[in-house]
């Protein structure tokens, strides 16, 4: 029987809340990956014209599902007995969504120049919410001191 006490109520929600969101989005890019295409036209920036403005790769975005996969891992493990091992990855991963939340200047997040299209109604009105959401459940758990 272990002497550490259970992660509060609040930890355990913003764990699996993390997790559940960042497995999601991970098996949608999976989904994209495999060739599915719904969502896909929202979800990548488009210019003036309505036309994505880049194309990534089968490789690259199974790449971004492999990291929200672990994303999502390392908020379930954050409630584990090796939390403590987990605080900077999990700022990391806060720091991560915090940036694209912040956005480039150009086309995403709160910086983006709006530019009428569909991807930026869902930017402005989903993903950059989302994305400081989520920046703000990891740096809770990042933040969080080891029992």
């Amino acid at each position: 029987m272990s002497d550490k006490l259970p992660a509060p109520a609040s930890m355990r929600f913003a764990s699996v809340g993390a997790a559940l969101m960042t497995g999601a989005i991970s098996a949608l890019h999976v989904y994209w990956a495999a060739g599915g295409r719904a969502g896909l036209s929202a979800a990548l920036p488009q210019d003036t014209t309505g036309k994505p403005m880049f194309l990534p790769s089968t490789a690259a975005t199974l790449v971004v599902a492999a990291g929200l996969a672990g994303m999502s891992g390392t908020a379930l493990l954050s409630q584990s007995q090796s939390a403590a091992r987990l605080r900077w990855p999990l700022r990391l991963i806060a720091g991560v969504f915090l940036v694209r939340a912040i956005g480039d200047g150009r086309s995403v997040g709160l910086t983006g120049q709006p530019s009428g299209t569909q991807f930026a109604r869902f930017d402005a009105q989903l993903y950059t919410p989302l994305c400081l959401l989520l920046a703000a459940l990891y740096g809770v758990l990042g933040l969080k001191r080891a029992t």
